[in-house]
């Protein structure tokens, strides 16, 4: 006799007895190895994105309050273009050659902020 119908039939249902169930079909899990791999990418990210947040601020702040330290600007700048296109790859975005590098649009924002302020 089955005990498909009995008291513990929720208990064992199979997916060809749940609604919306396809016969044989399976639930997509990752193995070991790939979660690994999936945290192992979330953690890059998560760097690449601080590195590049804190690349950004530092960046800000001497437009800011030292514009004139073109240097500073100029090697921040590069940092920072390097970790956005870092994070970028990391993402997955490809790289489009008619867009401007981080660091001009944020010199461009910089020199913008204290002109609205007059």
């Amino acid at each position: 006799m089955s005990d498909r119908n009995g008291p513990h039939a929720r208990a064992s249902a199979s997916a060809d007895d749940r609604p919306g169930g396809s016969p044989g079909a399976k639930t997509a899990r990752y193995s070991r190895a790939e979660y690994a791999k999936v945290l192992a990418l979330q953690e890059e990210v998560a760097r690449a994105d601080a590195d590049y947040q804190r690349l950004r601020n530092a960046y800000v702040d001497i437009a800011q309050n030292e514009p004139t330290h073109e240097v500073a600007l100029a090697m921040i700048g590069a940092d920072m273009d390097r970790a956005h296109a870092r994070l970028q790859a990391l993402i997955g975005l490809p790289r489009l050659p008619f867009t401007h590098e981080p660091s001009t649009v944020m010199r461009r924002e910089a020199h913008r902020v204290p002109d609205e302020h007059h």
